[in-house]
């Protein structure tokens, strides 16, 4: 995408930035917000994001900027290599002293760096980054405060919305993603790895967006992005638990691990996940707390092909049981046909006489 590598290199070429996301769009937009703001700040950027207060839901996410309190002084040794480097405490006072090869170590050499630095006055922002905002006004406060820097800085436009004015020198609008997973892939082109912290940022904003996976414009996409940030640490159940306030603490994350652990198969238009014995005890859960996790999907699998969850019963000798989700009434019957069990609204719940997950799911894809 032509936006995104202009988004990516204005970004790399900028030093001082200075993001705003969108009073309308809370969570999803400040979920985006933090994600950049960690990102950029590994990066060594100068970056700012003001925020106002957080609904209640949303204060978790705060606190995660709180985190790295640590206070770094980089100095590039480029033009002035240092060749000594020593320290020392007089009272309340600590001293560094760094002695260069040449005798001659310039302040534009040193930054200071770390979250709860505040950027220095006399580094004004070449750089805006809105999100989810369709108009320089609807950021509301945010403008009217900062009109001199957005008319003098380059503005990059990141929104989902249709009726975007396009009102940024680089436009990254995409209407079928939620703010976040845009970002995501921005965070990925520019860094290549994302931290837990800015993984849990933007899950939280994916979460928020689609209202746990059970809004109607969930899309396969979605739960790929979901399955990717679990993967790198994002703490699902933490998001659900704060912003739901869902008291089942296994049922979430076994619907975590689900997420985790699913795989598309093309060639039968196919979602699959497989649990073992070991999946069931760090969740915390049993058989029976599937039904939670298998509802969530069902009711967003709607726009997906077929679903699969299979997972290793406590039977003697064990036996894999599965659930199928398909809105083709032909392949559950095909299931039924070859399998023992029964059927109920569409989905298909049976077990295969096999004591291994992957000889299971061969025999299921043999015959869908």
């Amino acid at each position: 995408m032509e936006a995104l590598t202009q988004a990516k290199n204005v970004i790399l070429g900028s030093q001082s930035i200075l993001i705003l996301p969108s009073p309308e769009s809370q969570g999803d937009s400040i979920g985006a917000g933090l994600a950049l703001f960690f990102t950029l700040k590994k990066l060594g950027k100068n970056v700012n994001m003001p925020m106002g207060p957080l609904p209640e839901r949303l204060g978790f996410l705060s606190k995660m900027e709180e985190e790295n309190k640590d206070f770094i002084i980089s100095v590039n040794t480029k033009k002035s290599p240092i060749s000594k480097m020593r320290y020392e405490k007089e009272g309340d006072e600590l001293k560094i002293y760094l002695t260069s090869e040449d005798g001659y170590l310039s302040p534009e050499n040193v930054r200071l760096m770390g979250q709860t630095i505040k950027p220095q006055e006399n580094q004004i922002p070449d750089l805006v980054i809105t999100l989810g905002a369709d108009s320089l006004e609807s950021l509301g406060k945010s403008f009217s405060e900062n009109i001199q820097i957005i008319s003098e800085a380059a503005v990059l436009n990141i929104d989902n919305q249709a009726l975007n004015e396009n009102f940024g020198d680089i436009n990254l609008v995409d209407i079928t993603s939620s703010l976040s997973e845009t970002v995501l892939s921005l965070v990925e082109s520019i860094n290549g790895e994302t931290e837990p912290k800015t993984a849990t940022a933007l899950l939280t904003g994916i979460v928020w967006s689609y209202q746990n996976f059970r809004n109607p414009k969930t899309r396969p996409k979605t739960f790929e992005a979901a399955a990717k940030l679990i993967e790198k640490g994002a703490d699902h159940q933490k998001i659900v638990f704060h912003l739901y306030k869902q008291k089942n603490v296994p049922q979430i994350k076994l619907l975590g691990r689900i997420l985790e652990k699913l795989e598309l198969n093309e060639g039968k238009q196919m979602y699959s996940a497989a649990l073992t014995e070991k999946d069931f005890q760090e969740c915390r859960a049993t058989s029976k707390d599937l039904a939670f996790a298998v509802e969530e999907l069902k009711f967003n699998f709607r726009y997906l092909p077929n679903l699969l969850v299979l997972w290793e019963s406590h039977a003697s000798p064990v036996v894999i049981k599965g659930v199928f989700c398909s809105p083709s009434q032909e392949l559950v019957n095909r299931l039924l046909e070859n399998f023992e069990g029964n059927s109920k609204g569409g989905s298909a719940l049976f077990l295969v006489r096999e004591n291994d997950l992957n000889s299971a799911k061969e025999k299921i894809l043999n015959i869908i």
